[in-house]
């Protein structure tokens, strides 16, 4: 079975427990003669999709309780992959979301740690700076790199232990790493939405 988490920048494909990152143009160039089941947030890529492979949309196949109308099927597919958990997703937004009794609870959207340093850009030329990401987020720190670099962590580090309570914390994502690095106990795993399609895949399905 090969599977495909289409984002808005980049074809996630799973193939044989190996997992490729893509343009959407390499990844159509690659399997678009070949069965592939995917889910998509982005609706330019699914339009081209449509119209130029053989994948199969299988979105409305991630049925997570208490999902709200509008959640991504990327999202979906992170909180069935683990069971009762802390789901952390850093990729080009970063995404924190709550599974407790099997039910979705609940969570919180920022931009991506890329967005998120482009927007201090923005803002003044003077915060163009590189992140120091060996910072304590509960320590106030000096110099306007740390501060900046601490405003981004400690946001994330806080909301986590405040909305985490005993759950186990898994992160994934192109940034995931980095985030897990944040925590003591954190788990990353790169396949976890593949593992929730899987999980929703076997499942029965409704009549």
């Amino acid at each position: 079975m090969i599977l495909a988490d289409v984002g808005n920048t980049r074809v996630h494909i799973y193939e044989e427990g190996r997992i490729l990152h893509l343009e959407l143009e390499d990844a159509l160039d690659a399997f678009a003669e070949r069965i592939v089941h995917y889910i998509c947030v982005n609706d330019a890529a699914r339009e081209r999709i449509v119209a130029e492979s053989y994948w199969r949309d299988i979105s409305d196949r991630i049925d997570l309780p208490g999902s709200y109308p509008g959640m991504g099927a990327d999202r979906r597919a992170l909180c069935l992959s683990r069971g009762d958990a802390l789901y952390l997703d850093a990729g080009s937004a970063v995404t924190l979301d709550r599974v407790e009794g099997g039910r979705y609870c609940g969570g919180a959207i920022w931009p991506g740690i890329g967005a998120w340093q482009r927007s201090f850009v923005a803002v003044s030329p003077v915060l163009d700076r590189e992140p120091d990401w060996q910072i304590d987020p509960d320590e106030l720190p000096t110099g306007t790199r740390r501060q900046i670099s601490y405003a981004i962590a400690a946001s994330i580090v806080h909301t986590v232990r405040t909305m985490r309570g005993d759950l186990p914390l898994y992160v994934t994502g192109g940034d995931g790493r980095l985030v897990a690095s944040w925590f003591e106990d954190a788990i990353y795993e790169e396949a976890l939405v593949f593992e929730g399609m899987i999980a929703a895949l076997e499942a029965p399905m409704n009549n």
